[in-house]
């Protein structure tokens, strides 16, 4: 696992955002999207390494893959809201048929974002998220 790259600066006044996704590429590519906009970023690909980073930091922002090998994104959201309902969480899913399944459980999710990600749309969704 790797922590996500972070911007030198006034750290103690950015939000952290936790990025979930077993493909490199889009956690990464989402990872420098969140950089970019002023975010300090934790990534996993994997059950074990998000508990790992989960005991170093508390993110303020959980945004989590759905369809994670051996994994249920909507599972572990559920642990993430029962250990700090304050955690917002963000589901990313490339599977339309999880989208109502994902809102309409105990999830404490915010929302649900599709993929392929439209970064504008993920945007504005972290920005009322984060409010």
């Amino acid at each position: 696992m790797a922590i996500g790259v972070m911007r030198p600066g006034n750290e103690a006044a950015k939000k952290v955002v936790l990025v979930l996704d077993d493909h490199v590429a889009l956690r990464e590519e989402l990872a420098e999207y969140f950089v970019s906009s002023g975010y300090n970023v934790m990534q996993a690909g994997d059950g074990p390494s998000l508990s790992a980073a989960l005991r170093r930091q508390r993110p303020d922002l959980a945004v989590l893959d759905i369809d994670l090998p051996g994994w249920n994104g909507i599972e572990i959201a559920q642990a993430i809201h029962r250990r700090d309902p304050t955690i917002r969480i963000i589901l990313m899913t490339g599977n339309p048929n999880w989208v109502t399944p994902a809102l309409n459980t105990t999830s404490g999710a915010f929302a649900v974002v599709e993929k392929p990600i439209e970064l504008a749309r993920l945007s504005r969704v972290v920005k009322a998220a984060l409010v």
